[in-house]
């Protein structure tokens, strides 16, 4: 991803774009859909997030076994953080592995993240990448 790419070098701060595929992806039964990728992500940030800083990090009342197991799989940042958009992200991830092995050739499940930081100066945002693609 290109525009991830420079966000990362000239924005960090502003984490990367996710957005949703403009093309029509036909699902399989028992598939889930954006809503509930949200749904999801927002009871994994109210039961783990003691905080309440819309992340899980060490200062948050979680196991050192469950939180080894999510930096592993959704720290996308490696900041020892996981913001509300990787547990985003890594919903995405558990679903479309689920479409792999449940309903190979539906394609997979791309969701803009709903909690997404203004963007910085120059970044394009997601209707910038609709244009181009």
């Amino acid at each position: 991803m290109c525009e991830n790419e420079w966000r990362a070098e000239y924005c960090p701060e502003y984490g990367l774009a996710y957005c949703e595929c403009p093309f029509e992806i036909v699902t399989c039964p028992g598939a889930w859909e954006c809503d509930d990728v949200q749904n999801i992500t927002e009871d994994v940030l109210a039961y783990y997030d003691t905080d309440l800083n819309d992340s899980i990090n060490p200062a948050d009342a979680i196991d050192d076994e469950h939180y080894g197991v999510m930096i592993e799989y959704c720290d996308t940042n490696n900041d020892g953080s996981i913001d509300s958009c990787e547990i985003h992200t890594c919903v995405l991830l558990v679903e479309n592995n689920w479409r792999d092995e449940n309903c190979p050739g539906y394609g997979y499940l791309v969701c803009d993240c709903p909690y997404s930081p203004p963007p910085c100066e120059g970044a394009w945002n997601c209707d910038d990448i609709i244009f181009i693609t």
